[in-house]
């Protein structure tokens, strides 16, 4: 194995030279990846989440992405004048992204590697001591294991920091949004005589850690019992949610739906599986959540599959996501994050779902199709449409609860595909 990572690594080499005659100066990106598997989760994803880097730093004439046995890199032909800044951003970015310890960034100008030592600049540290990087590598004062373990720790610290700010972003997009047809706003509690904006925001703060011990179990482990322990977690989430609102049920649905992505997009990065592999790994999770049904269980998504057949959210998590995944055809070429197109997102749900708050607060099946076919007449970008249908929702005691948890689920996966750049 090793003399096949030395013959691709000679081969990266004579790739460079041969670009060398096209593009004068050449940057290569590869991830530190010791050991003889070079191609682990990590390789993939640090060079994934550091090509954004490189698009966002420099003036990127052309890339091309390889694949190796010595793991994979992309060769990209840059724009610069100046040799030196050119070095000392590729320093920067190893050195102060979370992640740039984690791999080499090589400058090349006419095909001759420029290191630090040229411009006597500190050679590199260890990621596990004080020591230059390359005599604890002569030496091997660390085993493979040590370091590749902390690099998973580093990848995972920047995922769940990352995934965090992705929750929050999501639950304050929905909050946020004003004229909402019966849900809560910052300046209305809609048709809801025991929430307010203050106590959505805090009911999101009890529930996020436990959204990220979800996240860490899809990551760190697989096993057959990893639904029944995810499970565990997000009804802990459940208790301390109406310990602290007074048994207020503000955020019960989005705990569940959301707990099966974050459980998936663990198990995905893990993997190194495309994103849309995500709702594959969602589906598997949830092949057993219809023998809720079943259950003695006395719930408004039970009630309303045994009285009407409707599955709600156990529905959408043990069939992939579907209505989330046809916004996201639907909604393709629009930017759901301005606001402009967020009525239009929220009123895309509560046509296309199952909604069983909605059906709940409606009474009937025939007053809940009713109200979707209220919605469906609605111009989004007509402000007296909005305004009015939210009155009537509101004089009718509607909410819509689930499309609501869609909606932020939906935020959140569009937050999470373009940081996880894998197709």
């Amino acid at each position: 194995m090793f003399d096949k990572i030395l013959s691709d690594r000679e081969e990266r080499f004579n790739t460079i030279s041969k670009l060398a005659n096209i593009h004068p100066i050449l940057v290569t990106l590869k991830a530190n990846t010791p050991g003889n598997d070079k191609n682990r989760y990590s390789s993939s994803f640090l060079v994934n989440q550091l090509d954004q880097v490189m698009y966002q730093t420099f003036d990127i004439i052309d890339k091309n992405e390889f694949k190796s046995l010595d793991g994979p890199y992309n060769i990209y032909s840059i724009k610069s004048t100046s040799e030196y800044k050119l070095k000392s951003d590729l320093i920067h970015i190893e050195e102060n992204h979370p992640l740039g310890r984690l791999v080499d960034l090589d400058l090349y100008i006419y095909g001759k590697m420029i290191s630090r030592n040229d411009y006597d600049i500190n050679p590199r540290k260890c990621l596990l001591c004080d020591k230059p990087a390359f005599i604890c590598m002569k030496e091997k004062n660390h085993s493979v294991h040590e370091v590749l373990s902390y690099i998973d720790l580093l990848i995972y610290q920047y995922i769940e920091e990352s995934i965090d700010d992705f929750i929050d972003t999501s639950i304050l997009k929905e909050l946020n949004l004003e004229n909402k047809f019966g849900l809560v706003t910052p300046s209305s509690n809609g048709s809801h005589n025991d929430m307010n904006y203050d106590l959505m925001k805090r009911s999101k703060a009890i529930i996020k850690p436990y959204l990220l011990d979800i996240l860490k179990l899809g990551f760190l482990y697989d096993d057959e019992n990893l639904y029944q322990r995810a499970r565990a977690i997000g009804l802990n989430a459940e208790v301390e949610m109406f310990k602290k609102t007074d048994q207020v049920n503000t955020y019960k649905g989005l705990i569940y739906i959301l707990g099966f992505v974050l459980l998936s997009i663990g198990y995905v990065i893990r993997h190194n599986l495309a994103y849309n592999d995500l709702f594959v790994r969602i589906k598997s999770l949830a092949k057993d959540v219809l023998e809720d049904f079943n259950k003695n269980v006395q719930t408004a998504g039970v009630k309303s599959f045994l009285q009407y057949q409707i599955t709600g959210i156990r529905g959408e998590v043990f069939n992939g996501l579907p209505t989330i995944q046809k916004a996201q055809k639907t909604f393709l070429h629009i930017d759901t994050f301005k606001d402009k197109n967020q009525h239009q997102l929220l009123l895309f749900f509560m046509i296309h779902s199952e909604d069983t708050v909605l059906l709940k607060r409606a009474g009937s099946l025939k007053s809940y199709q009713h109200f979707k076919q209220m919605a469906a007449q609605v111009n989004p970008y007509i402000d007296k449409d909005i305004k009015d249908f939210t009155t009537y929702c509101i004089n009718h005691n509607i909410s819509i609860g689930g499309s609501a948890d869609l909606f932020i689920v939906f935020h959140f996966l569009n937050l999470f595909k373009n940081f996880y750049h894998h197709t």
